[in-house]
């Protein structure tokens, strides 16, 4: 028997480790419940107050919809309405992150196929149904094959899901699960494990739980304005309990703001509209260091990199190897990272970044090399330089990353116009192939490569790229069919090679995550993509 300890040592790891032996049989381990991350702060932290509402101003809208299952956009507002099997923490001395209990208060693998969890007893979901092991079956087996589903390729390697009773539940593995607790659990960026209520769904339908989630979690969703705003408020019949020894959350409610302009965004903190808000351009941090009413805080483990995605089906790019490459020869890395993302920008070359499992800054890269991109341009079949229409929507550096991009790209012969779209039209033009050539962001610090499958691999959900290899599949196929990191690490820098030599995507740039704290909001917990949760957040005023 692994035991669930040695597991989470293989499964959260930041970065590559030497690799564990398997520790002897042991019993079932029942994890210590999650530790909580340090506050911002080193001062002594004031007696817990209760109610109040948050003001949260976000830098993304949810989109399309708040079905976590088919959700498409980072979490932020959804991690307080669900909860999910295992919860994540960071370890402020070492830097790692672990998993606890959470729905599941124990779990354990008999053997290298075959993960059992315990479910907490007493759990109720908003609607009043109970939480126990045919729900958490459903949900399972609603992630792994409703249609719709953006989480089929985080979940392929479940091959059967089995209750053993009221309260046990049994994954039946196709091979180990390197990675797979992680997904369990609310590290992920999208909460691909949040467990929602089965009744609901069963008795109003999909369409509606995508407008109105139902979960177990601390706070209740109430109403969800898209372009505008959503809103929850507190759960009276939450199971969790505070540090006053009653039920969380200490909120009474909380709105979060979708607010697409950074400078807004900063202006609203400084104002006092909002209690928190993420992703603050760097030119925007003199200032706020300087509001003695706001706190700055940046996630070293966290960075939101600026990437480019090829239409692999589609020309000029899709048939044309030559012009890819040529497309990302055309960027300079280093002076992108100065000019938009100042002190806090660094340059990106990888698909994975530092602190990822196989990350490897000797494999070749794409240098900024102007000159040779102009040569491939002409190699590529365009003597006289060739149209192309890129598309990106508007969050964060996004649009100032496009336009140095097109500079760029339009100095080689890559003529370039940029269409602007809104994030759900952009998503969905992404998901059917529309787009020649687009411009996001996405985070790099993934718990583990397999993570990033549903990015790369063929039929990946967030394939934007279109992209076909089996060279690849079959990588990442073998990264996740064995433990030992070692051997992982070797196998995902050839999978990064691979990534290299067919170019579907390129990186430019990256910045850490950040988010701007009013001094009066106390208790926020790390995250690992988003930065700050408010599940167990109060107001000291």
């Amino acid at each position: 028997m692994i035991t669930a300890l040695v597991v989470l040592g293989l499964v959260t790891a930041c970065a590559p480790t030497e690799p564990t032996k398997p520790a002897a049989p042991a019993p079932t381990v029942v994890p210590a419940a999650p530790t909580k991350p340090a506050a911002p702060t080193a001062t002594p932290a004031p007696k817990i107050k209760r109610g109040g509402t948050a003001r949260v101003g976000r830098s993304a809208d949810f989109a399309p919809n708040l079905d976590p299952h088919q959700f498409t956009a980072p979490l932020m507002g959804l991690d307080v309405i669900f909860n999910a099997l295992l919860k994540g923490s960071r370890d402020e001395k070492t830097g790692q992150w672990k998993l606890g209990p959470w729905l599941a208060e124990s779990w354990e693998l008999p053997n290298p196929k075959t993960v059992v969890f315990k479910l907490r007893k007493g759990v109720t979901f908003h609607d009043g149904s109970a939480l126990d092991a045919k729900v958490v079956k459903w949900n399972l087996d609603r992630m792994r094959t409703h249609p719709k589903s953006a989480a089929k390729t985080d979940f392929e390697k479940i091959e059967s899901v089995d209750v053993l009773d009221d309260y046990t539940v049994r994954l039946n593995l196709k091979t180990p699960p390197a990675g797979l607790l992680g997904l369990l659990s609310d590290l992920h960026q999208n909460y691909r494990g949040a467990i929602i209520s089965q009744a609901t769904v069963e008795k109003q339908g999909d369409e509606f739980i995508t407008r109105n989630p139902v979960g177990s979690g601390p706070m209740t969703f109430v109403e969800w304005k898209s372009g505008s705003h959503m809103t929850v408020k507190k759960w009276d019949k939450y199971w969790e309990k505070g540090e006053d020894g009653q039920s969380l959350p200490y909120l009474d409610g909380i709105t979060y703001r979708f607010i697409a302009d950074p400078t807004v965004l900063a202006l609203e903190l400084r104002t006092g509209n909002l209690e928190l808000g993420d992703e603050i351009q760097v030119k925007d941090f003199p200032a706020v260091k300087a509001d003695p009413n706001l706190q700055l805080v940046e996630f070293e483990w966290s960075s939101v990199v600026q990437y480019i995605f090829f239409n692999m089906k589609k020309p000029p790019f899709g048939n044309n190897l030559k012009l890819r490459q040529a497309a990302l020869y055309a960027l300079d890395h280093e002076n992108m990272a100065k000019a938009i993302g100042m002190e806090a920008g660094r340059p990106a070359y990888y698909f994975w970044d530092k602190g990822v499992l196989g990350y490897d800054d000797t494999l070749p890269r794409y240098n900024y090399q102007p000159d040779k991109a102009k040569q491939l341009v002409k190699e590529a079949g365009f003597s006289d330089g060739v149209s192309v229409n890129a598309s990106f929507f508007t969050q964060g550096a996004i649009p100032r990353t496009a336009e140095a991009t097109k500079q760029m790209w339009d100095a080689v012969g890559i003529k370039t116009t940029l269409e602007v779209l809104e994030r759900a039209a952009a998503v969905a033009k992404w998901q059917t192939g529309g787009h020649e050539v687009a411009l996001s962001q996405r985070p790099s610090s993934v718990m583990d490569p397999d993570d990033d499958a549903y990015r790369i691999v063929t039929g990946g959900v967030f394939n934007f790229a279109q992209w076909e290899n089996k060279e690849l599949d079959k990588c990442m196929e073998e990264g996740r069919s064995i433990i030992e990191e070692a051997k992982r690490a070797e196998i995902y820098k050839r999978c990064q090679r691979i990534i290299y030599e067919d170019a579907p995507y390129g990186q430019s740039w990256s910045m850490p995550r950040n988010v701007v704290v009013s001094k009066k909001l106390k208790g926020f917990e790390a995250h690992r993509f988003l930065g700050a949760l408010l599940g167990r957040a109060w107001l000291d005023k």
